[in-house]
């Protein structure tokens, strides 16, 4: 596996936690559970986004990861 389709396989992780965070925010009756599982989605949400980045720097610098 590539350098490239390993950080798009951990920015498909983060989104798939992501999601789950949110669900379980909204399934949750407990205030302070749904407010660690939004900061925590906040957090996963930077995280995603600079592995956006990267990604987008991998496939500039390595014609051979484009569309991965």
């Amino acid at each position: 596996m590539t350098v490239g389709s390993q950080v798009k396989q951990c920015l498909s992780s983060i989104k798939n936690i992501e999601a789950s965070l949110s669900s379980l925010a909204l399934r949750t009756q407990d205030t302070e559970a749904k407010r660690t599982f939004h900061e925590t989605m906040m957090i996963m949400d930077e995280i995603k986004n600079d592995l956006k980045k990267r990604v987008g720097e991998i496939e500039r610098e390595e014609d051979q990861y484009k569309g991965f």
